[in-house]
């Protein structure tokens, strides 16, 4: 007999998002009396994520920190594409910002009733940024400062790094921060089990009590990263490739075309490694021993796509509760884009996780982690593609910058679905 196919979490989490949009519709007359049940479910849920957080930035970023430190090996290919890491992802989440003022995917969701505990009038920007430094990191745990807890990562990070290498202390603390992150991997794996019956309640709960106007903010935020991520795609990487690396952006697209299908389909820049790598090598024109150096830490790191994503959250949800950001926090959001989707990105539901993330660091309410989780295969697809792709174009700058860039193989002639 034929095993059954089972039904993938994204299918189950988008089903649970209708079904519950749709109890709280038909049922909304009745809210009073099923509320208790949707509103203890949903908060319980929300606090099984907010319950991974502190520990998940605390060994993803560290982990990830110290897999940078070690492209130093070939110290000027690691520091171009470190640079390149830093400027494209920050691009990215200047992207998304930008967008999201153009195109406001929170106006218009009547969410306000607390904006004024968002004000951030007075607030001194030098100040803000003497706070982010922790001066007791116990106590930044305690209080869930998240921006101090990762101020506190990067340094031990750093501090791992810079060990000597081969001593039993950096072997013990790498080996340490590796398997806390498989744990909670597989704690957000547990939570994230729950993530359907959560979210329907949650929804559930939008639907009983603000109506069809929702919808309209997710499909405005839908056009949003897809938009932003056309920018990347059809703007910033082009002038990179063309500018830095001097190489025909089209030839590029066309050399790595089949990794970006498998990237779109599959949802996983892991699972895409060994094609991503294939065609950097055999179609790009990219040496092996660069290809083998950069690819691995940048399926987990090099996340542009993530670093507008966070951006857009962050933007939604404070229209939503109708906050103005001051220069200061926009400039924190792209800095925390930057950090936390190379942290983070790599974890089961990374986006859902980003968004409560970036919700409590900013200061707002979780309301729409539920959102992104309904729609997170929708958003998942362009934007496993546009980070693969990103990549690729990563690996062709370096090498280009290097001189070891094989342009004989880059411009010679691909078949797009051959690899």
């Amino acid at each position: 007999m034929k095993e059954k196919k089972k039904m993938s979490l994204a299918i189950k989490i988008l089903l649970g998002m209708i079904l519950g949009l749709a109890f709280g519709f038909i049922a909304k007359g009745l809210h009073s009396y099923w509320t208790y049940v949707t509103d203890t479910i949903g908060t319980v849920f929300l606090r099984l994520l907010k319950m991974t957080i502190l520990p998940l930035i605390l060994c993803s970023i560290i982990g990830g920190i110290a897999s940078i430190a070690n492209l130093n090996k070939l110290k000027k290919i690691g520091a171009r594409f470190i640079v390149f890491w830093a400027c494209a992802s920050a691009l990215a989440g200047l992207s998304g910002l930008v967008w999201s003022y153009i195109i406001r995917p929170g106006v218009g969701v009547n969410l306000a009733e607390a904006a004024e505990q968002y004000s951030t009038e007075g607030v001194s920007v030098l100040q803000g940024i003497i706070g982010y430094v922790p001066d007791n990191v116990f106590a930044s745990l305690a209080n869930f400062s998240i921006i101090q807890v990762i101020v506190f990562a990067i340094f031990a990070g750093i501090g791992i790094a810079t060990l000597p290498e081969g001593s039993k202390a950096k072997e013990f603390l790498a080996s340490l921060f590796d398997h806390g992150n498989t744990l909670m991997v597989r704690v957000v794996e547990m939570v994230m089990k729950l993530a359907p019956l959560g979210v329907f309640c949650l929804m559930a709960e939008v639907g009983g009590t603000l109506g069809a106007e929702v919808l309209i903010g997710l499909g405005k935020m839908l056009i949003t990263q897809y938009v932003a991520y056309a920018t990347m795609i059809f703007i910033v990487f082009p002038i990179i490739l063309a500018v830095f690396a001097k190489v025909n952006p089209i030839k590029h697209y066309e050399n790595v075309f089949p990794a970006m299908i498998l990237a779109f389909s599959s949802c996983s820049s892991s699972a895409t490694l060994p094609l991503t790598m294939k065609c950097a090598k055999e179609r790009c024109g990219v040496p092996e021993d660069t290809v083998n150096l950069i690819a691995p830490p940048a399926a987990t790191i090099n996340m542009q796509a993530c670093c507008a994503e966070m951006a857009i959250y962050a933007v939604f949800a404070a229209q939503l509760f109708g906050r103005q950001y001051n220069i200061g926090e926009l400039i924190l959001i792209v800095l925390l884009a930057t950090i936390m989707a190379a942290g983070v990105a790599g974890v089961p539901g990374g986006g859902i996780m980003m968004s409560a993330i970036m919700m409590e660091t900013m200061g707002l309410p979780l309301t729409i982690v539920p959102w992104v989780a309904g729609i997170y295969r929708l958003i998942d697809m362009p934007n496993t593609m546009l980070n693969v792709t990103g990549d690729t174009v990563g690996m062709v700058t370096v090498s280009a910058q290097m001189g070891d860039l094989d342009r004989e193989v880059f411009n010679a002639s691909h078949k797009p679905t051959e690899a």
